[in-house]
């Protein structure tokens, strides 16, 4: 395991998702809260030093598969404090959410009183007290800090800010300083109406909080652990680092990966890889069944003159959806088949009397158009592009959560249509979707 002892190592953002609520086949404009820090999710971050400009934060919002970035808004002992942050501004949160971004504010402040500064640093890290009183009075002087920028950036309530302690070699009365320290600051959080994280690596401070909790020590533990393990594993699992019974209810970011250079849409970053399970998760939503029938299915038929049974009725709706008015009676009559004459026809394709795959592919894929899905996406968008690729010839969930199988899915069905092998869903497959075109 290699142990991340520097803010050096992390390095930038992360990305998006979310759910774009949308019906089946009507716009609907998203509404802005506040900024998710980091609200419902799972799936990929990144962190990284200092804040991207926009036109990085672009590129990556649509090529990357980040939803989450990692973003130092507080502390006296970060590497990229204010002076190093050129991008980082309320305007700049407020843009990147509305684009789908999510949130991971970091606070670097006192260190563990055994913590060892590289004398060749420019930061050099300031130490927790030895005493437990006067710890504790820094705690709460750190939270307000973070609490202070929290309210900068316009992260509400709920907002967790995430308490960088770096590497430190566990005594026991370091060890005690460090969850005093941590007590008050997750108490003050608390008071404010905010969440409290802890980020450090899984054999410092980690194990500590660990081993605390399991013992039923009386403290204020931190709501979200951040373990950092460089196993290289997208996943929340913490190993001998952090038990199964502790912080299980998507109370967990994993970086797993750290002082990478990743390019997407022709932009380069250091940063490190982050693996979240927070909130609730990814929660599917509850699927739309437009005329009260089901259009999801495991594999869409050719249907022709005489065909009966539920995929008839869900081709007759998603007809009539569509602008062509096709009777919902689940059995393929000639009011049917002239809804379906004038749909190809509109689409300048042969006359032909069945359904084909890119018919159900269109149709399907038909409506909305989100600014980008990818691993962690939830909603009825998500359905309707599983149900699309699903017709085009591939086998992703159907279930409403852009997950590991919707990513292989989108991945194919890009390589397959000329697109580059990203894993999200934008404009450019939508559109050949639309199209009919198929895997």
């Amino acid at each position: 395991m290699r142990l991340v002892t520097s803010p050096t190592a992390r390095k930038l953002l992360t990305v998006i998702s979310v759910g774009l609520a949308a019906t089946l086949m009507t716009p609907t404009a998203a509404v802005a809260a506040d900024p998710p820090a980091p609200g419902n999710f799972k799936g990929y971050g990144f962190d990284a030093c200092v804040a991207p400009n926009q036109k990085v934060m672009d590129a990556w919002n649509l090529k990357s598969p980040f939803t989450a970035i990692g973003i130092y808004i507080s502390g006296n002992s970060r590497y990229c404090g204010d002076a190093y942050q050129p991008n980082l501004s309320k305007a700049w949160v407020a843009q990147n959410a509305d684009n789908g971004w999510r949130f991971i504010p970091i606070h670097v402040g006192y260190q563990a009183p055994c913590f060892k500064n590289n004398p060749k640093s420019r930061v050099q890290k300031k130490k927790m007290s030895t005493t437990v009183s006067t710890a504790r009075s820094q705690g709460v002087a750190d939270a307000n800090e973070t609490i202070a920028a929290l309210k900068k950036y316009g992260f509400g309530s709920g907002s967790v800010s995430y308490l960088d302690i770096e590497w430190y070699a566990r005594t026991t009365a370091c060890d005690n300083i460090v969850l005093q320290f941590a007590d008050a600051w997750t108490e003050r959080l608390h008071d404010e109406g905010y969440k409290s994280g802890l980020y450090s690596s899984g054999s410092a401070a980690i194990k500590a909080f660990d081993e605390a909790r399991i013992a039923g020590r009386g403290f204020t533990f931190p709501d979200h652990m951040w373990i950092a393990w460089t196993n290289k594993v997208a996943n929340t699992d913490g190993g001998s680092f952090l038990s199964d019974s502790g912080w299980n209810n998507h109370q967990r970011i994993h970086q797993f990966d750290n002082g990478v250079d990743a390019t997407y849409g022709g932009y380069t970053v250091n940063i490190d890889w982050d693996f979240l399970d927070v909130g609730k998760g990814s929660v599917a939503t509850k699927k739309i069944m437009p005329c009260d029938v089901n259009i999801t299915f495991s594999s869409y038929p050719k249907l022709e003159l005489g065909s009966k049974g539920t995929a008839v009725s869900a081709l007759q709706c998603l007809l009539t959806r569509r602008g062509f008015p096709a009777t919902v009676s689940g059995t393929f009559t000639t009011n049917t088949l002239d809804a379906l004459l004038a749909f190809r026809k509109s689409r300048d394709w042969p006359k032909k009397t069945y359904t084909t795959r890119p018919t159900w592919t269109a149709l399907l894929a038909y409506g909305y158009t989100p600014r980008v899905l990818k691993q962690g996406s939830i909603g009825e968008s998500v359905w309707r592009l599983q149900r699309a690729l699903t017709a085009a010839g591939l086998k992703p969930s159907l279930n409403g959560i852009y997950d590991p199988k919707t990513v292989t899915a989108v991945k194919t069905y890009r390589e397959n249509n000329d697109l580059p092998r990203y894993s999200t869903t934008e404009s450019t497959v939508w559109t050949l979707l639309q199209r009919g075109r198929t895997a």
